[in-house]
């Protein structure tokens, strides 16, 4: 019994904002135990707390009326909107400033600091723009088939909601980020793709030293970023990962982090060598590319195969139960 309403709360837990779940979980908890015990004596079985559950209603509902504010996108979705564009102001100017100031370095073409600094500025004003649009965008559209999905949704089962622990479970902060962030990279290496390279330093608005890349390499790439933007939609829409789709994701982003071997590391280290040609002599600033490359491949495969354990021995353990079930009927 516990359990079961640990698993409602749970859910509804997800889509309030994060400074009011504590106080928001606990009211919840109190509420269906106020109703357990006006209804049921004694320990009520799970047919009963799910018919308690189930009056309740929806998680997303019940967290929907906890919002009361009035905010551009849904009162559910706001939170976690608001939470990728405080993530994304904080890493975008980050990461645009260390390309700047990187490219500078490595530029063939003389660079001013004033104009680095003017340059840097636009660029980090461009780019979280950018980024704030797409994500607004982003969230847009999940609000509309938030409102289709409920309108055609079954009824409601509290029997089947995912467990606190379930590794199948999607954190829907963490798919929507990587969806942003994926459609940013896209469109990023998109524009390099038409200018004929990478930007260094990083200015959208005049381009003035482009480090030319593989073509073919740099068509992959974009090419396996779409396809991880789809994958993490695919897993947001169902809400829940399973081995096949965690595999998929795996073998993308495996060739993704190749792909960048050949379209960032190995160009860039080019470009260093020819302004600094000394370097060509040392042997590991020439094998950095590949140990950048081999490295990235490692800690990332490291950290999806963990989670992929998981999700298997999570399908065998339910195998198990549901075969231990039907031969004990």
């Amino acid at each position: 019994m516990t359990e079961l309403i640990e698993r409602y709360v749970h859910q509804v837990g997800r889509y309030v904002p994060p400074r009011e779940r504590a106080e928001i979980e606990a009211e919840l908890r109190s509420q269906i135990q106020d109703q357990l015990d006006d209804r049921f004596a004694g320990s009520p079985s799970d047919e009963e707390v799910a018919s308690i559950l189930a009056e309740f209603g929806h998680p997303y509902q019940i967290a929907t009326a906890y919002n009361s504010e009035r905010y551009l996108v849904g009162p559910t979705l706001y939170p976690f909107m608001m939470l990728v564009l405080r993530r994304a102001w904080l890493l975008v100017p980050i990461i645009v400033i260390f390309l700047n100031i990187f490219g500078a370095l490595v530029s063939a073409q003389p660079v001013s600091i004033s104009t680095l600094l003017i340059d840097t500025v636009i660029a980090v004003l461009q780019l979280t723009l950018i980024f704030s649009a797409v994500v607004i965008l982003l969230f847009a559209l999940i609000q509309h088939y938030y409102v289709k999905i409920d309108a055609e949704a079954d009824p409601f089962n509290p029997l089947e909601l995912p467990k606190v622990d379930d590794p199948r479970a999607v954190d829907r902060l963490e798919a929507i980020f990587g969806m942003a962030t994926g459609t940013i990279v896209t469109l990023a290496f998109i524009y390099f793709l038409r200018v004929g390279g990478l930007i260094l330093p990083f200015n959208l608005s005049a381009p003035n030293d482009v480090i030319p890349v593989p073509m073919p390499w740099l068509i992959l790439f974009i090419i396996m970023t779409v396809a991880m933007v789809i994958v993490e939609f695919l897993a947001w829409r169902r809400n829940r990962w399973d081995v096949a789709l965690w595999l998929i994701e795996t073998v993308l982003e495996t060739i993704g982090v190749f792909c960048l071997y050949f379209v960032l590391y190995q160009p860039v280290l080019e470009r260093v060598i020819t302004t600094n040609p000394a370097l060509a002599d040392q042997p590991l600033i020439v094998s950095i590319p590949k140990i950048l490359a081999v490295l990235g491949a490692v800690l990332m495969l490291a950290n999806r195969g963990n989670r992929l354990i998981r999700l298997w021995n999570y399908r065998t353990s339910d195998f198990v139960a549901l075969t231990t079930k039907n031969h004990a009927k």
